[in-house]
């Protein structure tokens, strides 16, 4: 069954972990008020929605895609493969960045049509890639693993893990975890528990006790 299959709830994990990217929450309102203020809000909130998980899901079906070529080397692929997740784990508990962070004005999709929302949605996206590099690398290393198929449908229960809280709870949750100065300690606790989750996923793939 679709629930059962334990890849699915570690993708939308991964998912949740990158809501709680640091360099993105103290936008989510500015995101927010642009798609909640539209005339058409609904058509571009669903719009917003396609954008944002047929981004991701392009990029796990090519990550699928490319793993064909590699599929055949078995075992040897598990040891990389769990090793570059042990290495995120790292990165991220270390607040590394793999790709520098860019910024977009969202006053650029302040219009209230479909197409709005999905360019919005893509752009959005395209932040997020940055700002939970080591997260994102570690599912689209799982998604190396699986058919294009498969590839496609983790990276979009990815995207529901960080569409649905952001457009759900999306403005408290910013407003109550970006207030003060330094790093806050939630960010610290999250940091080491997604960094311990990636690492175990790593040792579980080079163990072979993890299939996805």
């Amino acid at each position: 069954m679709f629930y059962k299959d334990v890849s699915i709830w570690i993708a939308f994990l991964h998912g949740i972990l990158s809501f709680f990217s640091p360099c993105v929450l103290p936008l989510i309102p500015a995101f927010l008020g642009v798609l909640f203020t539209a005339k058409n809000k609904f058509l571009k909130l669903f719009g917003f929605f396609i954008g944002f998980s047929v981004f991701f899901s392009i990029i796990g079906i090519f990550s699928s895609v490319f793993g064909i070529f590699f599929s055949k080397y078995g075992t040897v692929i598990n040891y990389i493969l769990g090793t570059i997740i042990i290495v995120m784990g790292i990165l991220y508990m270390s607040n590394k960045e793999i790709v520098k962070p860019k910024k977009i004005n969202v006053w650029n999709f302040k219009g209230g049509s479909l197409l709005t929302g999905i360019l919005m949605g893509a752009a959005v996206g395209l932040i997020w890639i940055p700002c939970s590099s080591p997260i994102l690398g570690s599912i689209l290393t799982i998604a190396t693993t699986v058919n294009p198929y498969k590839g496609g449908l983790l990276l979009f229960i990815y995207s529901l893990g960080i569409s649905l809280p952001f457009l759900t709870i999306g403005a408290p949750i910013s407003k109550l975890l970006t207030g003060g100065f330094g790093t806050p300690k939630w960010e610290k606790i999250l940091k080491i528990f997604g960094g311990v989750f990636l690492i175990i996923l790593g040792i579980l793939i080079i163990s072979g006790k993890m299939v996805v």
